[in-house]
């Protein structure tokens, strides 16, 4: 955002403006600035008036200053102004002047009291407020504030244009200077970026009760041992209004020396179970924070962003992150969305350094993620309710009367929620002039164990329904409106409701709605609290607190489904027909097609939905009519896939909507699967699997059932089923068989040897992958071998053998034929292949040292490229449950070298990955290589130290002390190693552990076990 702020210029005549009013004079300039005041407070805007310049020459100095400067000239028209030398021969010529050489100045006339209209032609030319001239003296007090208030409005959002103008021509400046590689954010040439427009506006004139909070804020802000500070509350308890707070603050101070300010609130793309993606979020603070990255991956994103912020004094704020988290379940409190996840778990693991950035969090549930830090660098703090002091001055602030004793008690009958206080005051000046005595009218509380104190904002609601919104057909409808959304309602999308024909019992009060009147509805419900205040970033746009938003959309549900209904079809359709995507389109460009998708499902026209939005156009078709999943493949888009693929399902994600058809129910539970899949979900996913198997064994889809039982097994291998996985696999290749399909029946034979292969049966893999290699020939003599994921699989279980030359040269045939159309998936496995196999020839070559010679050192060179480049790749190709494999695999090439703090690393990060996708072989896989870090440690065994150019020194053999802490840790590792394998059925891992078990007892020594890589 530009820190230029547009300037308003606020002309009037001192005789409208008295020091001393008489009974029932206005005065008017401070009654009109009263109501900008907000914009003004709020940062959008700088507001100049005359008042405080001293006599003299300088006053005029500076008034033609301001005029020359200003971008918005309200003139306060009354006889008085109109009379006025200095209005209208210096100020008004000023402004006119600039006018006619082409300056964007406008002149804005408000309209105070009766004036003779054909004496000042040129104002009549103009656009007068109030609408046709009527001025402000003659509407009734009450009448005014509703007209001023919509007046208010309509200049901020003129202001608002103004200064998405100034951006984007400050843009273009900056564009045009010579770029340098120093002129970064953080560098001394660099501007400080600031970009919090996707925050929450919040409704408040003085924050109460969070000095606290806002301590806790600065003194994290100040110290270099907190990465992340969360903020943790229940809906409504003011977490929003804290930040906000803290961060115009932080504005006065010009953020504290912060190289970037950004904040994102999750809550602006959808809330509850269905919002499970941050893929907008993390594409949008890469491109804020001139990240340079080529991946589609969120977890390559969310690293990306944590080692930035690490480097830079950024502040990122994280608004409303519960709609990414589980629910009440036993994941309740973890991440759904792995990008978010990998962002944070990988900043607070990060030590303490001086200029590092801070993330601050709200959301109502702690992030489980990230506990494990709660008492370092990841601070938790609670944001308890308001105490009774507290919430009294909150309806004192807010207009409500009566006795500190009353007013406290109404805080306490309330619990303390500020924002069922906030609604509670408004509702109480409305109805009955402030009265805190009248709260008794409002029913009692309900309690909720899944939403605890939510019940105080929603009883509030209930009476402003009944005593006020009943009477008031275009508020009520308005509330309503705002209640379809699950995100700010856009200004397009509001007006695609207005339109004809009438959504009979909703929008009767509201097509033929004049703008003022809109306005000054508006106008009314912020000024009740119902609605946020505006959003200069989107001044057409309304919004209201969640609960707000949800409460309302639901009575409508309620009291009108057929119009509920009708509403959510209007969206569907203008958002459908409306929404231009372009050939290449970015995520961004695919938003309201995802938004399409959740007002179609809600209209009842799921099939609709699933084929025309997305299918047609989020996955798209390829010119032969085949589904290329553009969106999850190009873009990365599989957590946004997920939450669209959640509106087709009635339990997500095991029971598919009725409504749609056999295939459509059968196809949406195999994209779910997938989809989940990918991001590591295994769990999750597989109740969607096998629902998906169960259809197409129904429909004797014999090719589907062969891809779905193979996908099963593999989600049964990872989360540590082997013996189901073994039977599964077995299966997917009858059903391939009956399909008749060549390559089906190929890679089924692979998906069958590879668990096999992982229970320890590797003579039974051996024929199978045979098998499959055979057919590979037939149907593809070009490529006489096994590639891709089925090529990795054959010379994982080669390599187990110890046959690493063979499947080096397999790995470069391979290599050779790769293309551009090759998945980055591939790419990653062969770089990995290749990777251990040189890995396991230079072993191998350690073991006889009258071999080693510059092409072993070679070889070990290489290796390390093809080891490195594969975590990268695996890493980018998205899917989470493969990169554990490459991690692993460098882990041990840097134990060898003696690089131990680098293979401690990747081990954790293994631990991380697994951990969150309950992926026990890797986990089992893990342990054992712990066990051989801790033995090589003991040993000071790093067989390829010295070998390697820039590799470290050669490692010391530890103190006694040090070597039984190593022993200890070794002994856990493999009790935890044997546990898995044992009821895993892991048994491929049986001879290692015997290994492993031989030195612990001192029977074997580290060094001399065969190599493992």
């Amino acid at each position: 955002m530009s820190d230029v702020k547009p300037v308003i210029f606020i002309s009037y005549a001192r005789k409208d403006e008295p020091d001393k009013p008489a009974r029932g004079e206005v005065r008017w300039r401070s009654y009109v600035q009263s109501y900008l005041a907000p914009a003004g407070l709020n940062g959008i805007v700088h507001i100049w008036v005359d008042e405080g310049i001293r006599g003299g020459d300088k006053w005029k100095k500076e008034i033609e200053t301001q005029l020359k400067n200003c971008d918005l000239f309200i003139l306060l028209v009354s006889i008085n102004s109109l009379a006025s030398e200095v209005v209208v021969n210096f100020e008004i010529k000023t402004i006119q002047e600039r006018q006619a050489k082409g300056e964007n100045v406008h002149i804005f006339p408000i309209v105070l009291e009766p004036f003779p209209k054909k004496a000042v032609p040129w104002l009549m030319e103009l656009n007068l407020r109030p609408k046709v001239g009527k001025p402000l003296s003659e509407f009734s007090a009450k009448a005014r504030k509703s007209e001023m208030a919509a007046i208010a409005d309509e200049v901020v959002e003129i202001i608002s244009q103004v200064a998405a103008n100034k951006e984007i021509a400050q843009s273009k400046i900056i564009a045009e200077e010579p770029k340098t590689e120093k002129a970064a954010i953080g560098s001394s040439a660099g501007r400080m970026v600031t970009d919090i427009a996707h925050l929450p506006e919040t409704a408040y004139e003085n924050l109460v009760g969070r000095d606290v909070e806002l301590k806790r804020l600065d003194a994290a802000w100040a110290d270099s041992n907190i990465n992340i500070l969360s903020l943790i509350a229940e809906g409504g308890a003011g977490k929003s209004a804290l930040v906000n707070e803290w961060l115009k603050r932080m504005r006065a101070e010009s953020y504290r020396n912060a190289e970037a300010v950004l904040g994102w609130s999750f809550y602006s793309q959808g809330t509850k179970e269905r919002a499970t993606s941050a893929e907008q979020f993390l594409n949008w603070a890469i491109e804020k924070l001139g990240i340079e990255i080529e991946t589609t991956s969120a977890t390559a994103k969310g690293e990306a962003i944590a080692e930035d912020l690490n480097k830079r004094r950024v502040l990122l704020v994280l608004d409303g992150c519960e709609p990414l988290q589980h629910g009440l379940d036993k994941q309740q409190g973890e991440l759904k969305d792995q990008g978010l996840r990998a962002l944070l778990r990988r900043f607070a693991a990060t030590p303490p350094v001086e200029t590092r950035g801070l993330v601050v969090l709200t959301s109502r549930l702690p992030i489980k993620d990230i506990a494990r830090w709660k008492d370092g660098s990841a601070a938790v703090v609670d944001v308890e309710e308001l105490s009774d002091e507290a919430g009294a001055a909150l309806l004192r602030d807010n207009g409500v009367w009566g006795t500190d004793k009353e007013l406290r008690a109404a805080s306490r009958d309330f619990g303390g929620h500020p924002l069922g206080l906030g609604l509670l005051a408004s509702y109480l000046k409305e109805k009955y002039f402030g009265d805190v005595r009248q709260r008794d009218r409002i029913r009692g509380f309900l309690h909720d164990e899944e939403n605890l104190r939510h019940d105080h904002a929603r009883r509030v609601m209930e009476s402003y329904e009944k005593e006020w919104l009943t009477s008031e057909p275009v508020e009520h409808a308005i509330m309503h409106m705002v209640g379809l959304f699950d995100r700010p309602a856009s200004g397009d999308c509001l007006r695609a409701l207005r339109e004809k024909p009438t959504i009979p019992g909703f929008t009767d009060a509201l097509v033929d709605l004049d703008e003022g009147e809109w306005r000054r509805a508006v106008a009314r419900l912020r000024g009740a609290k119902l609605l946020s205040p505006i959003d200069p970033s989107a001044p057409g746009a309304l919004d209201a607190h969640p609960l707000v938003r949800e409460w309302f959309g639901e009575r409508l549900k309620q009291s009108n489904e057929t119009a509920w209904k009708a509403a959510h079809g209007r969206l569907y359709e203008h958002l459908r027909d409306t929404t231009k995507e372009g050939k290449a389109p970015s995520l961004e460009d695919l938003a309201p097609f995802y938004q399409a998708i959740a007002h179609g499902c809600r209209a009842g026209r799921h099939q609709e939905a699933l084929e025309d939005i997305y299918v047609d156009h989020i996955c798209r078709r390829r010119r032969d009519g085949r589904i290329e999943f553009y969106a999850r493949d190009q873009l990365g888009a599989a957590g946004s896939d997920l939450a669209a693929v959640s509106w087709f399902f009635a339990k997500p994600y095991e029971i598919p909507i009725s409504t749609l058809s056999s295939p459509a129910q059968a196809w949406v539970l195999s994209e779910a699967a997938n989809t989940l899949l990918s991001q590591g979900r295994f769990a999750d996913g597989l109740p969607a699997m096998r629902a998906a198997l169960r259809m197409a064994e129904e429909a004797k889809d014999w090719f589907n059932a062969a891809i779905r039982a193979a996908n099963i097994s593999d989600a049964e291998l990872i989360i540590g089923e082997v013996v189901a996985a073994v039977t599964m696999a077995g299966q997917s290749v009858v059903y391939a068989d009956r399909s008749g399909d060549e390559f089906e029946m190929l890679t089924k034979r692979v998906a069958h040897a590879g668990a096999l292969h992982a229970a320890g049966r590797s003579e039974d893999a051996l024929p199978l992958f045979a098998d499959a290699e055979r057919r590979q020939i037939e149907s593809q003599p070009r490529y006489p071998l096994l590639y891709s994921l089925q090529g990795y699989r054959y010379c994982d279980l080669l390599m187990e053998s110890g046959d690493y030359i063979d499947t080096r040269e397999r790995a470069l045939k391979v290599l050779e034929w790769e293309i551009k159309s090759d998945s980055l998936l591939d790419r990653a496995l062969i770089r990995l292949t290749l990777g251990r196999a040189n890995f396991g020839i230079t072993l191998e070559a350690t073991r006889r040292p009258q071999l080693i010679n510059n092409d072993v050192r070679e070889y070990i060179r290489i290796g390390r490229t093809w080891l490195d480049e594969a975590v990268d790749r695996l890493r980018a190709a998205g899917t989470s449950h493969h990169v554990p494999r490459g991690l692993l695999a460098r882990a041990a090439f840097r134990r060898c070298v003696g690089d131990w703090d680098g293979a401690a690393r990747d081990l954790d990060e293994v631990d991380e990955i697994a951990k969150s996708g309950l992926m026990k072989l890797f986990l089992c896989d893990m342990a054992l290589e712990r066990a051989r870090l801790a033995f090589a440690k003991i040993e000071a065994f790093a067989p390829l130290s010295g070998l390697i150019d820039d590799g470290p020194p050669k490692p010391a053999a530890p103190d006694a002390a040090k070597a039984d802490q190593l022993k200890a840790e070794a002994a856990m590792q493999l009790t935890i190693a044997a546990d898995y394998i044992k009821t895993c059925g892991y048994h491929r891992r049986d001879e290692e552990l015997a290994e492993l078990q031989a030195v612990l007892c001192g029977e074997r020594k580290f060094a001399d076990l065969p190599p493992r890589v």
